[in-house]
């Protein structure tokens, strides 16, 4: 019989009644209780072994591998049995293929009288999350009398209260959600505010707002009364009661839908004025307000649009704003560069060169513009216009470090990518030499001195090494420069030498990226912080509310959970003591991202670096899916969790700017593809947000890679650049040695990237027991 209680585990229970796996992982491992359904036998025949191990792949939180694993079962009519079908639709429901659970759980007879009721509650939420909000009001209030338990009572009594809500049943929704506040005391705070945010009636609302004890709840009692004052027309009351981030567009907005024609008029200039006064988020809210109201906009508007929008990321609408303007003769030379610099970045780089074009040579930033007009030109496929173009800015600009400084760095990038080094040493020299000061110097001069190590002149090299090292300006590049210092030494037959710079650099950063190199070349073991138990002392104020947090979490409620997370970040004790238990708090819930800031606050502060604040600072979550999945591609453990640290911070949710999403940042075409390879039963790219998806695609994409290469320092470039790019670099002299490989990536993301994670994995090494997984 099913142990619907998973269910219950994954959706309602706060943390303190489940077990944790030894990394504090949600879900790893976690023990939960055998509770059976109306309905459902003691005796009930010997079960599916599928079912067995599905429902184990649902308590290790792998609910996608218990999809996978259903489907042939829902597809045989001999096998799909209710069990089966409840089970399939609890894990499509855990990654959120709302779809699926529908399809499931949409003509079963069995909904209410097996299982607790609990399929009810699922295909309740499913409709709710797929906009059909009358289906969802029908199931949820079905579901409410079928539940078996009080806390899935709760729950369907929130699903209710949202459905009503959406269908403007206020007082009915608040009838609900108060109902629900009885059942789940943990949040009942936030469903009372719910509540009173579609109580009519001034003195109910006011008994609401009074039996509010929660601080972070009390704290959001304006915002509750604005959006009923919305709700019930009351436009100027719900804007005077704005507050908090993006309070001004939001009153605004309310302000001008109240006015009539001519006051809507009058705050024209109060919207384009928030335009240049607020924040990023405010600039973004005012742009679509004006977008929104008071198209079509005058040139003069559509010029202040366009520098709000560039300015806070709204990249896509900028261009066409600021051609608007130009059209009308506004603007000048600086727009034009913004507006340009938008082009570029959204891959428009023939238009972005004829933009940059326009920006007048004797401008304050017209070097710079003829610059990132040459970057252009070689983005657009054009390289010996490229040159040509780098070649005209250096002689053009010939002081301005600003252009001419970078313009060397590419051209000497381009030369050695042909293979031309004495060419790019010529361009890296001069530039240290015209441009001393430029932050582009420490990397020319290193550079510089590879080249004259891969010609053969060792002892140059390392004298051109020890200069730069010792200098006062080397900046990120004195170890990599010590490095190097050794490795010229060695090569020049003075090993004494080369000694001394490796064991100088162990002293100075033993947890950095050239420590691990040096230590390799010493023979000497690598560093590991010094042993300490992950012992913390109970933060009560934060447990609660990060608890709290996990509950509303599992009902929906995630605007409310992100709010009880902050309180309890910004409730952490600022001792020591105090920041590191508020971060174990974190990571043992599986926000890592926030147990990791916590944790470097504290070490800033001065907290000892011992093993147990690096495990904070290095966190694991997920961790039974992470071996699972890397010992299934053969790939060390460490080095996979070393790059997802890199990528997402163990931010299952996490998501570029160009829209890689979860653990190992994928694209969603890359998943796709992967899932067709692999014979997915379905695909939704929500499914990469989903930890194991994440690892199980990660990791064939990464062994795919690794399988082209024989050193990871490749793996890692191609992974993070692309395959195209790493069989460029590769042409360069000398990229046979994986540490030259590394030091000459042109790209300084991925340059640092490839360190990152190499020194990152040396930490995981030391920091956790990866049993027999662990790669040499």
């Amino acid at each position: 019989m099913i142990r619907f209680s998973i269910v219950l585990a994954a959706a309602l229970l706060p943390p303190a009644m489940r077990a944790q796996s030894a990394e504090g992982s949600p879900g790893d491992g976690a023990a939960v209780a055998v509770a059976a359904g109306p309905g459902v036998s003691d005796t009930a025949p010997r079960r599916d072994s599928t079912l067995a191990a599905a429902e184990a792949a649902l308590v290790r939180g792998l609910p996608w591998r218990a999809t996978a694993m259903l489907a042939p079962v829902v597809d045989d009519s001999a096998r799909r049995t209710p069990e089966a079908v409840f089970l399939a639709a609890t894990a499509a429901s855990r990654w959120r293929g709302w779809s699926e659970v529908r399809g499931l759980l949409g003509a079963q007879e069995w909904l209410d009288v097996r299982f607790g009721g609990e399929g009810r509650r699922l295909l309740a939420h499913a409709v709710l999350e797929l906009g059909d909000d009358s289906a969802a009001a029908r199931h949820a209030a079905l579901a409410v009398t079928a539940a078996a338990e009080p806390a899935l009572r709760g729950a369907a009594l929130v699903l209710h209260g949202q459905a009503l809500e959406r269908l403007d049943a206020l007082d009915s929704a608040a009838a609900s959600y108060i109902r629900a506040a009885q059942l789940l005391p943990e949040v009942g705070d936030w469903l009372r505010l719910r509540a009173a945010g579609l109580t009519t009636d001034s003195a109910g609302r006011q008994a609401l707002y009074g039996s509010l004890t929660n601080p972070a709840a009390r704290a959001r009692i304006g915002r509750a009364e604005a959006q009923l004052r919305e709700r019930i027309g009351d436009l100027l009351g719900a804007a005077s009661r704005q507050s908090g981030p993006g309070a001004r567009p939001a009153a605004l907005r309310l302000r001008i839908a109240a006015a009539d024609s001519a006051g809507r008029d009058s705050l024209r200039a109060e919207a384009v004025a928030l335009l240049a006064s607020g924040s990023a988020d405010e600039q973004r809210r005012a742009v679509a307000l004006l977008d929104s109201v008071y198209a079509p906009l005058t040139p003069a508007e559509a010029l202040a649009v366009a520098r709000a929008a560039a300015a806070s990321g709204l990249l896509q609408r900028a261009p066409p704003a600021f051609e608007q303007a130009f059209a009308a003769g506004l603007g000048d030379a600086d727009d034009r560069f913004v507006h340009a610099t938008a082009l570029f970045r959204l891959a428009q780089y023939p238009e972005a060169a004829r933009v940059f074009a326009r920006v007048p040579a004797k401008h304050p930033r017209g070097g710079e513009a003829a610059y990132q007009r040459a970057r252009a030109i070689l983005r657009s496929g054009d390289e010996p216009q490229a040159v040509a173009a780098l070649k005209s800015v250096l002689k053009r600009f010939p002081r301005d470090s600003a252009a001419g400084a970078p313009a060397l760095v590419l051209l000497a990038d381009l030369a050695a990518d042909a293979r031309r080094d004495p060419e790019a040493r010529r361009y890296q020299l001069r530039l240290a030499r015209q441009f001393p000061a430029s932050r582009f110097t420490p990397t020319a001069r290193l550079h510089a001195a590879l080249i004259a190590l891969l010609d053969g002149r060792a002892e140059a090299a390392a004298r051109e090494l020890d200069s730069l090292a010792q200098g006062r300006s080397a900046g990120g590049e004195a170890l990599a420069a010590q490095y190097w210092s050794g490795r010229a030494w060695a090569e020049a037959g003075d090993p004494a030498r080369a000694n001394a710079r490796w064991e100088s650099i162990i002293g100075r950063d033993p947890a950095s990226y050239y420590a691990g190199l040096a230590a390799r070349r010493l023979g000497a073991p690598l560093w590991e912080p010094p042993e300490a138990a992950d012992s913390f002392a109970p933060v009560p104020a934060v447990d609660s509310g990060l608890d709290r947090a996990l509950a509303l979490e599992r009902l929906g409620l995630t605007e409310e959970a992100a709010v009880e997370r902050d309180q309890a970040a910004g409730a952490a004790d600022e001792t020591l003591e105090g920041l590191l238990a508020t971060a174990s708090a974190f990571r043992s819930r599986g926000y890592a991202s926030q147990a990791t800031r916590l944790a470097s606050r504290a070490i800033a502060r001065g907290a000892r670096a011992d093993a147990r604040v690096y495990r904070l600072l290095y966190p694991v979550t997920h961790a039974d899916a992470l071996r699972a999945e890397a010992g299934a591609q053969g790939l060390d453990p460490a080095f996979v969790a070393a790059l997802i640290r890199q990528e997402s911070l163990f931010n299952p949710a996490a998501t570029s700017s160009a829209g890689a999403r979860g653990l190992m940042q994928l694209m969603p075409a890359t998943g796709g593809t992967l899932a067709r390879s692999l014979g997915f039963p379905t695909w939704n790219p929500v499914l990469l947000w989903q930890p194991d998806v994440s690892l199980a695609m990660g990791t064939i994409h990464l062994k795919e890679l690794a399988a082209r290469y024989d050193h990871p320092v490749r793996t890692l470039a191609a992974y993070n650049a692309g395959v195209h790019r790493v069989i460029r670099w590769d042409g360069k002299l000398g990229m046979g040695d994986p540490e030259l490989f590394a030091e000459r990536i042109p790209f300084v993301e991925t340059r640092d990237y490839v360190r990152i994670i190499q020194r990152n994995r040396d930490l995981y090494r030391a920091l956790y027991d990866w049993g027999e997984e662990a790669a040499p």
